[in-house]
């Protein structure tokens, strides 16, 4: 190190190895122009190489070489782009933004912002934002935003957003928004959005949504909603609504509408089918059928069937049931057991009616002949 006295002026000439600069200043304050270890003030260097500490601008042109424990505090700028340990404050670099443990604060980089922690704050890339820790904050990106962690806040990209953590806030992509972990707010992609865990929220899609959890809040997808686990609320699919749990709320889809239980405002184009009792006012073109009940007002325009039927059954075609409590209007009711109501179609069967059958004919087996098969009308009562 050697010391040159200017009128007015300190100047430090550091000469090592690693650290070749000329500094302005006094007690690592000022001025330093080359490849100082720490500073407070302004710093502007060709190449930055195991810098320790600058607090202050940090100005830099060429790509850095390796700096793990380089401490930003302020702003740094870089033509190719800053590349430090931890950056706390502000980061700006035409080609990227690179810091091996942490960036808090804003990065804006032409290309990338890359962190190997954690993202905390505003980060703008013209290609991708990545991180291998959380996101935090808000993050931009033409092609991707990318994290190994969770992401917390604001993210958009013009392809995708992916974690392998949960995401709590927006994510919006043009072609997909992806999670490992659960999803809890808003998410919006052109083509999908897929959640190994659960989804809350508002979330929409051009194709499909898919979740291996449930489904919460509002579900959107031009194609299909698709749940490992129940849904409630309001779910919407162009083709198919399926879930393999309970789906509770309004429930539309184009085409099929498939889940355990389905309980609701229930909406399927071709098909309402539940493993689980369907409950509600369910309309369908097509069938409306479950594996133990159908209660409510139901109406399928092709077939209404399962093993127990209460309330209002409305079919063009057919109404078939084990058990009915109520009213069954269709071309065809066939009531394998015990009839409770009324039956109007052209044709109307029933093992035991406790009731009326109004139709062209009617067959009662638990009437005696000749009252077992009339026209017009049959009726028993116990």
């Amino acid at each position: 190190m050697r010391t040159l006295w200017i009128p007015a002026v300190l100047v430090l000439m550091s000469t090592s190895a690693t650290a070749q600069s000329l500094d302005l200043g006094a007690g690592g304050t000022g001025l330093s122009i080359g490849n100082s270890r720490a500073w407070t003030g302004l710093r502007i260097n060709w190449r930055d190489v195991g810098v320790e500490r600058v607090n202050g601008v940090n100005v830099t042109i060429w790509s850095p070489g390796d700096n793990p424990d380089f401490r930003m505090n302020g702003l740094a700028v870089g033509i190719v782009g800053p590349g430090v340990g931890t950056l706390n404050g502000i980061g700006l670099g035409l080609g990227g933004v690179v810091a091996e443990r942490a960036i808090r604060g804003v990065a804006i980089g032409g290309l990338g912002v890359v962190s190997e922690g954690a993202l905390q704050g505003l980060s703008v890339a013209g290609l991708g934002a990545v991180t291998q820790g959380n996101v935090s904050g808000v993050s931009v990106a033409g092609l991707g935003v990318v994290t190994e962690g969770d992401l917390v806040g604001i993210a958009a990209s013009g392809l995708g957003v992916v974690t392998q953590g949960g995401i709590t806030g927006v994510g919006v992509a043009g072609l997909g928004v992806v999670s490992q972990g659960g999803m809890r707010g808003a998410s919006v992609a052109g083509l999908g959005v897929v959640s190994e865990g659960a989804m809350t929220g508002i979330h929409v899609a051009g194709l499909g949504l898919v979740s291996q959890g449930g489904m919460t809040g509002i579900s959107v997808a031009g194609l299909g909603t698709v749940a490992q686990g129940g849904m409630r609320g309001l779910n919407v699919g162009g083709l198919a609504v399926v879930a393999e749990g309970r789906m509770v709320g309004l429930n539309v889809a184009g085409a099929a509408l498939v889940g355990g239980a389905v309980r609701g405002l229930n909406v399927g184009g071709l098909a309402i089918v539940g493993d689980a009792p369907v409950e509600g006012i369910s309309l369908s073109l097509g069938a409306v059928e479950s594996g133990s009940a159908i209660r409510g007002v139901t109406v399928g325009g092709y077939r209404v069937r399962a093993p127990n039927v209460d309330g209002l059954s409305a079919g063009i075609a057919m109404m078939r049931t084990q058990n009915l409590r109520g009213l069954g209007i269709a071309g065809y009711n066939e009531v394998r057991g015990v009839q409770v109501g009324v039956t109007i179609g052209i044709y109307n069967t029933a093992d035991v009616l406790n009731g009326v059958q109004i139709g062209l004919l009617n067959r009662a087996k638990n009437n005696r002949p000749p009252f077992r098969w009339l026209p017009i009308l049959n009726a028993h009562f116990d």
